[in-house]
């Protein structure tokens, strides 16, 4: 079955890009928020953004020639339930698009909200199968299983072929996971801007509201980091958005040209989706002051969640959402049951 997907996988790779209703807001010059749509190439594993982790890394470092006063704007760790819904709303009433880079686990447990990601026409990256807090502690072949069992599992869950974006949990990345991910055309995704959504403690809507626009003011451009799980975020958007615009800044789409390639051995194997990986039981502690080596921002505390956690709570408040997307446990979609019946064949094209 998985060599069916992969077979897939490859007949659709012409692009990992959504198609915009006629409609869409977002490309309607009267209403548009939009500065530009760009290309992000990902041959040889370029770096995007200025925060990671190790040093050694800093030579592979791009930039997306951002103007000043525009926006790159990403959400990593969904889907899930109201939360991402009142993203999407919020982009939306905006006319505005995202990067949104997706945990495996939360894109199988809901692959109606993943989908609807996709429909609004929404570039979909991958954030490790099961959101590993220390990657840069894990083996090499660790590194490799959660960063392609990622992507895979979104890929099945979206139902066709993602962009071959990459963004480490924490920005722990290490020297062997950025060659690797460079040897297969992925680019690795860090950021300009950290919103503080996910601080140690949690962050309210006003100051996530208050840290993003003096940020945002002070770097005057570049990508922006939140959380997609965040309530807080979900809550500040629309005022984040609001108060950017009045200051002039503009948002830019940022899409891909290639699609991600699933890894041929890899997808061989049988027993891919029915174990576990070291990755996705290493749950080391967390210093509640992490150290960015090279950033933007003095101190983070991002990332440091458990998935499963959030996604039982969603659960507790799944019947009061009104999100239209069918929140599941972790047992109610397995990776295991991958189909052809996806369509992955059929790629759309930006218009």
């Amino acid at each position: 079955m998985l060599r069916m997907v992969f077979a897939l996988l490859v007949l659709g790779s012409v692009a990992a890009r959504a198609a915009p209703s006629d409609n869409d807001c977002a490309y309607d010059p009267k209403t548009t928020h939009l500065s530009r749509i760009v290309a992000a190439d990902s041959t040889g594993g370029p770096l995007y953004g200025v925060t990671m982790n190790d040093a050694d890394n800093k030579s592979q470092r791009r930039t997306l020639d951002l103007h000043d006063h525009e926006i790159v704007l990403t959400f990593d760790d969904g889907p899930l339930g109201a939360n991402t819904q009142a993203i999407l709303d919020a982009l939306q009433k905006h006319c505005v698009k995202a990067i949104f880079f997706a945990v495996g686990k939360m894109a199988m447990a809901q692959p109606k909200l993943i989908q609807e990601i996709d429909r609004r026409g929404h570039t979909i990256g991958s954030h490790t199968w099961s959101h590993p807090r220390a990657m840069h502690t894990l083996s090499v072949e660790d590194n490799k299983l959660e960063i392609e069992k990622g992507f895979i599992a979104v890929s099945e869950a979206v139902g066709k072929p993602i962009a071959p974006f990459f963004r480490f949990p924490g920005f722990r990345d290490s020297k062997g996971a950025v060659a690797y991910l460079a040897s297969r055309n992925i680019s690795v995704w860090g950021t300009d801007v950290i919103s503080g959504d996910a601080d140690a403690g949690g962050a309210s809507a006003g100051k996530v509201t208050h840290d993003v626009i003096s940020r945002v003011r002070s770097a005057g451009k570049g990508i922006v980091l939140f959380h997609d799980i965040k309530r807080s975020t979900a809550e500040a958007l629309d005022g984040i958005l609001t108060e950017l615009e009045k200051d002039g800044f503009k948002v830019v789409q940022v899409l891909s040209n290639t699609n991600y390639q699933p890894d041929a051995q890899l997808m061989a194997r049988a027993d891919l989706f029915r174990t576990e990986t070291a990755a996705a039981t290493a749950r080391p502690a967390a210093s509640p002051k992490e150290q960015v080596k090279d950033g933007s921002v003095d101190v983070m505390h991002t990332e440091w969640i458990d998935l499963d956690a959030e996604i039982a709570n969603e659960k507790l408040h799944s019947s009061n959402a009104g999100t239209g997307a069918t929140t599941q446990a972790r047992g109610g979609v397995q990776p295991a049951s991958l189909t052809a019946a996806s369509g992955w064949a059929t790629g759309r094209q930006v218009r």
